[in-house]
């Protein structure tokens, strides 16, 4: 096949967007970015998670690391296309950061992005459950004892949040998303779903609707990373943002989650990741997917079109 589904490659997004990919190339972008200085990913230096962020994020390494890569990011864009960007807020800590509350690092993506040359268009809140926060991270200001001892010390559990930008200019090929016939049922998108989804709070996503095995990409006990991003805040932003046939990018793929997503849903991907193991976990997610398309399409020329580049 000439078109190819989907190709991951092992390498840092930022050379790698610059060295793969043309310019005004990718109809939507899906990813969840690094937070500095606060999860392992990797000890290579090409690493944005390796930067300090500190509590002015903009002024630490952590952002113009993060510039580098939205300025390659503009470039592979499509004009009028969207960028949908996965982060949670952070917390401040008494010890490192000189006390307790939030560090706002919504505010900070949205500002690196526009200081790039995108547009900020909109955001889902997505809430998480706060006693599985509070148990999972130890979080006082989430617990019955800090209400007990000082109810001013309590506070709600941090969101997560999708952004979604906007690279300037005119979209040369609609997106014909609402729709109340049956011609396209599993690509597009309905005037009933988008009500719901309008609110701008998504309240039904499940915490445990991720690809099986991430766990198992770790290559170290002790070493950090965040949940995969679920399947279905993936699903609803290629559902509304995309046509069949076009090219999702996840700059930061892990385990392959947004070209999983794009695939399913009769789209091309394109990810590139730094992590030896999760780029392999990738890999196998999305030969497993090959194969199960081939075997419901009974021919296994279906899985001509992937393409895994080490």
């Amino acid at each position: 096949m000439n078109t190819k589904i989907c190709t991951l490659h092992f390498g840092d997004c930022i050379t790698g967007m610059a060295e793969k990919l043309d310019a005004g190339s990718v109809d939507l972008c899906v990813t969840s970015i690094p937070f500095g200085a606060l999860f392992m990913y990797s000890g290579k230096k090409e690493d944005i998670g390796n930067n300090r962020d500190g509590v002015d994020m903009l002024a630490e390494q952590f952002a113009l690391h993060m510039r580098f890569w939205a300025v390659q990011l503009l470039r592979v864009m499509k004009p009028g296309r969207n960028v949908c960007i996965h982060i949670q807020q952070l917390l401040k800590y008494k010890n490192q950061h000189g006390a307790m509350g939030r560090r706002d690092f919504r505010n900070a993506t949205v500002r690196i992005m526009e200081l790039c040359g995108f547009n900020w268009t909109g955001e889902v809140a997505i809430p998480k459950n706060p006693q599985a926060m509070a148990q999972r991270n130890n979080l006082h200001c989430l617990m019955f004892a800090t209400g007990k001892r000082d109810a001013v010390d309590l506070a709600p559990a941090p969101n997560d949040f999708i952004l979604i930008f906007q690279k300037p200019g005119e979209n040369a090929v609609p997106v014909p998303s609402l729709r109340d016939d049956d011609t396209n049922p599993d690509g597009w998108v309905s005037t009933d779903e988008w009500i719901k989804w309008a609110s701008g709070v998504w309240h039904d996503i499940r915490n445990e609707d991720v690809l099986d095995g991430w766990k198992s990409a770790r290559e170290r006990d002790e070493e950090k990373h965040v949940c995969p991003l679920q399947l279905e805040v993936i699903r609803r932003c290629v559902r509304l943002y995309t046509n069949p046939g076009e090219l999702v990018l996840d700059p930061f793929m892990g385990i392959g989650s947004t070209a999983y997503v794009a695939v399913e849903q009769g789209r091309r991907a394109v990810g590139f990741e730094l992590k030896e193991s999760y780029h392999a976990l990738s890999v196998r997610n999305l030969e497993k997917q090959a194969r199960e398309m081939a075997a419901d399409a009974e021919d296994l020329f279906t899985m001509a079109g992937m393409e895994v580049l080490a």
